[in-house]
């Protein structure tokens, strides 16, 4: 008689009890079964599911906080890791085109958007007049389906230049690609990054604790000429690593979010 309990018979005899616990378990997170966030089934659950000792449970746990796929939480418990993204610093895209090349989906929530005038060294990279406007954008970006947040992003434009842009296309359109259809195509830009700590609004929008560990990164993107475009301030959540690869002819950096 067929109780519900799963055996990891069907991933072959040979397979070892843990593995084919792991096998499970991943493809419940990968389908959405566990979505990201979600806590695990406490432990004695799955040992009363699968059948199988406490130890082999906790070895098929393991494994899985090891491949970045779940995470403890001390004194709270296991959960579903947020999923993961790497970001090429290399190349000449917005951050949104990047994540979309990795099969990343994407939903955009445009917080806010007004003209103001903006802060002092926001006006200074921009070359703006005293008293020049732009207009501010805040996106909010998360993951989909599962609607986890990556980061918060404010883009300051130049108000002649932001009058050309649909605020309402930025939920679906990259901004580099609005400006490239408005006749302001981007042909370079400078990025600095830095690690801060999450100020209490950015920990309510990005659904983490004040003083969590993020990265800061600011962009300033030039068009012809190196007319400046705009400037963008990301707050990506933490736990990102920044990696090199070095050779000869040059190097290659990255930073991921595990």
């Amino acid at each position: 008689m067929d109780d519900g309990r799963r055996t990891g018979r069907e991933y072959g005899a040979r397979v070892p009890k843990y593995l084919a616990i792991y096998r499970e378990l991943a493809d419940r997170i990968a389908d959405g079964r566990y979505p990201a966030d979600a806590p695990l089934p406490a432990q004695r659950e799955l040992v009363d599911e699968f059948d199988v000792s406490l130890m082999t449970v906790r070895q098929a746990i393991q494994a899985l906080e090891a491949d970045g796929l779940l995470e403890t939480r001390h004194g709270v418990g296991t959960f579903v890791r947020r999923p993961s993204f790497a970001y090429d610093l290399t190349g000449l895209r917005s951050l949104s085109q990047d994540l979309v090349e990795q099969g990343i989906e994407l939903e955009t929530e445009v917080l806010d958007a007004r003209l103001v005038v903006p802060p002092g060294d926001v006006a200074a990279r921009l070359g703006l007049a005293q008293g020049g406007r732009v207009l501010a954008v805040e996106r909010l970006r998360s993951t989909r389906p599962s609607s986890v947040p990556l980061l918060l992003q404010t883009s300051y434009l130049p108000e002649a230049i932001g009058a050309r842009i649909g605020v309402d296309d930025l939920r679906d359109r990259s901004l580099y690609r609005l400006l490239a259809d408005s006749g302001r195509p981007v042909r370079e830009a400078s990025e600095t990054i830095q690690a801060v700590a999450l100020t209490a609004e950015q920990a309510r929008v990005l659904r983490r604790e004040p003083g969590s560990p993020a990265l800061l990164s600011s962009r300033l993107s030039r068009g012809e000429h190196g007319t400046p475009l705009v400037d963008d301030r990301a707050v990506l959540v933490g736990d990102t690593v920044i990696t090199a690869e070095r050779a000869a002819t040059g190097t290659n950096l990255a930073y991921e979010h595990r």
